[in-house]
């Protein structure tokens, strides 16, 4: 469905969301989920954001993350395209972006954990991933401590970011910054 104004869409994409939780797997359950909560919002007839809302669950439990708190968020997946060309992506744009993840999380926005794209798909697109952390009721909150808590992980070992040297500038990540304050 095709969204001319964020008013109607969020509402809409948090009722969808509630269709189920997404856990990561590539099965016909997720895929179906996913497909349920994409979403379009036209801004004019040569711009659009493709945005995908949903409540994802796992992330401790499955062993990715080793620190309990990142356990489930609210994901929206941002990317911009022109819908009369195929494959025509616009750089992310910071601006239309917070007032989306505005919009979707209100004042609990500068908790997200604001993250760029990492995989070949999501590159092409420039797809952001903005993540609001939440507790086993859905309320949302600020995680203590790091994914990869040096509590928990033995001394020896690095996440992506130390490996690949990755630090976002504050321009290109505000959430993420007021998310560390």
């Amino acid at each position: 469905m095709i969204f001319t104004s964020l008013d109607a869409l969020v509402p809409f994409a948090k009722l969808r969301a509630q269709r189920g939780l997404y856990n990561g797997l590539v099965d016909d359950a997720n895929m179906a989920l996913m497909r349920a909560c994409s979403h379009i919002l036209r801004f004019n007839p040569g711009q659009e954001a493709t945005l995908i809302y949903t409540r994802d669950v796992g992330h401790h439990s499955s062993g990715w993350w080793k620190n309990p708190d990142y356990e489930r968020c609210l994901h929206l997946s941002l990317s911009y395209r022109d819908p009369r060309l195929v494959g025509a992506y616009y750089p992310h744009d910071l601006k239309r972006s917070e007032e989306i993840a505005r919009a979707f999380f209100g004042a609990d926005a500068k908790l997200c954990w604001v993250e760029r794209p990492y995989s070949p798909q999501g590159k092409t697109a420039d797809v952001w991933h903005y993540r609001l952390f939440c507790d086993e009721g859905w309320e949302p909150f600020k995680p203590r401590g790091e994914v990869y808590s040096r509590d928990s992980t033995p001394a020896d070992w690095q996440s992506f970011s130390e490996i690949h040297g990755y630090t976002p500038d504050p321009e290109d990540a505000p959430f993420l910054k007021a998310a560390s304050e």
